[in-house]
């Protein structure tokens, strides 16, 4: 954190707190409410974006309440990084920190404020739990520098330029995606099907596909334990999460570690080379990974379900067949949605059905696939890369905004000391002075 010598001129050091007092209250389940109910999954990690609502009066408890203008903070897993400035009034999930709009600051300030790196390192520090969470009164003590309220709002328009930049370009990047996506899902179709080895079983007689249920092709099929917090650690074994599947692949580089108390308490959920990984709940569910090389000693978490194939299936072609559309991804997400959850149990997983070829042809198919996507998997791969660096220069601009060196000051601003000085102001004006009681007299 800055010192006070080192702000730009009309700056000043503040925590949070002393700008935002307190968030705002929650409100009791209401059947016969109005308003609409923002959850968690209805904002996009890592962005500003509302990409649904619910209905308040479905909801069977409390939530928080918030106005247009308010700055709503998921207080879950904060990592995910999930802030949204309010355009309408409603109610959100009690896993968000509503922090009331004011003459005092600017909205969009504090919702860039809480999205820069340097925050959500703060807030990961002090988060608790087998699932992550922060209170309104350890976010509070967040320090920063504090610039003039006409500063704050140069700050912004100059961030929504920059950033507007930034979307134009990686909405371009997303479009390739899309266009990839549907050629990748057009060859596992034909894979699935058939048609991608039509030739090939023409030139060597007739292969007998077999239907099956892939309960049947599972050695081995468990999901990982509840109740894993106490062994979180800085370093140690390896924790495979629903988040580390999110694109269909095993990534690591948000993994968890944890320290078992023996070598026998994970057994069951350790993931071995060949294993195919498949998220059970959650945002991601139904995405799946297969654990290409040898992990070393890693464990599945309570939102990961480990299916460990039999000699009969080839596993690069079970991940295949799941992750196709055509196959067992459409198969999987009716389950999963299909009663409103999202979710899948082990049983979900056995009763998916498939076409099997013999492992010769599966093999086949397998090569096939990657001689067809290869190119396609590296422009992926160079488009990733691409939206990783886009996300880094976004931080690097909020690092430069909040160090004052994104628009000059203006000797006319009102100092941010006065500001803050009117804010307590104001505060202990509206805070209901104690009653003393005066002692009696003889």
């Amino acid at each position: 954190m800055m010192e006070q010598a080192e702000l730009p001129q009309g700056w000043a050091i503040a925590a949070l707190g002393d700008v935002i007092h307190k968030a705002r209250p929650k409100i009791p389940a209401d059947p016969n409410s109005q308003l609409p109910f923002i959850g968690m999954d209805h904002i996009e990690p890592h962005s500003f974006h509302l990409v649904g609502r619910d209905e308040f009066s479905k909801m069977k408890s409390a939530g928080s309440y918030f106005k247009p203008g308010d700055v709503l903070y998921g207080r879950l897993r904060p990592y995910l990084n999930k802030v949204h400035k309010a355009r309408f009034e409603g109610v959100a999930s009690a896993e968000f920190i509503v922090l009331p709009a004011s003459e005092n600051h600017n909205g969009d300030f504090i919702k860039y404020l809480l999205h820069q790196q340097q925050f959500i390192d703060f807030a990961m520090s002090r988060a608790s739990g087998d699932r992550p969470r922060v209170k309104f009164d350890v976010i509070a003590d967040f320090c920063f520098g504090l610039p003039p309220y006409d500063e704050q709002g140069r700050i912004v328009d100059k961030i929504e330029s920059l950033f507007a930049q930034l979307d134009h370009g990686e909405a371009a990047l997303r479009d390739v995606q899309k266009l990839l996506a549907r050629y990748r899902q057009s060859v596992l179709k034909a894979a699935v099907t058939g048609q991608l080895t039509a030739d090939w079983r023409s030139q060597r007689g007739a292969s007998n596909w077999k239907m099956i249920m892939l309960g049947e092709l599972a050695e081995y099929l468990t999901s990982g334990s509840r109740g894993w917090a106490k062994y979180y650690s800085e370093k140690g074994d390896l924790f495979i999460r629903a988040q580390n599947l999110k694109n269909d692949q095993l990534e690591l580089d948000d993994i968890a570690y944890v320290t078992l108390p023996s070598i026998s308490e994970g057994q069951r959920t350790r993931v071995r080379k060949g294993d195919l990984l498949i998220t059970i709940t959650g945002a991601n569910v139904t995405k799946s990974a297969l654990v290409e090389k040898d992990p070393g000693t890693a464990y599945v978490s309570q939102h990961v379900a480990l299916f460990r194939p039999t000699r009969e299936i080839d596993p690069e072609f079970l991940y295949w067949f799941v992750v196709a559309k055509a196959g067992g991804r459409k198969q999987l997400e009716n389950y999963a949605y299909g009663a409103g959850k999202p979710g899948l149990n082990l049983q979900n997983i056995r009763e998916v059905s498939l076409s099997l070829p013999p492992l010769e042809e599966q093999r086949e198919i397998v090569q096939r696939i990657k001689a067809s996507t290869s190119r396609q998997e590296a422009v992926f791969k160079e488009i990733k890369h691409q939206l990783q660096g886009s996300a880094g220069l976004r931080q690097s601009i909020l690092k430069d905004a909040f160090a004052g060196k994104l628009v000059p000051q203006d000797p006319d601003d009102e100092p941010a000391s006065e500001l803050l000085a009117r804010i307590r102001a104001e505060r202990d004006a509206a805070t209901p002075k104690k009653r003393t009681r005066k002692k009696a007299t003889a």
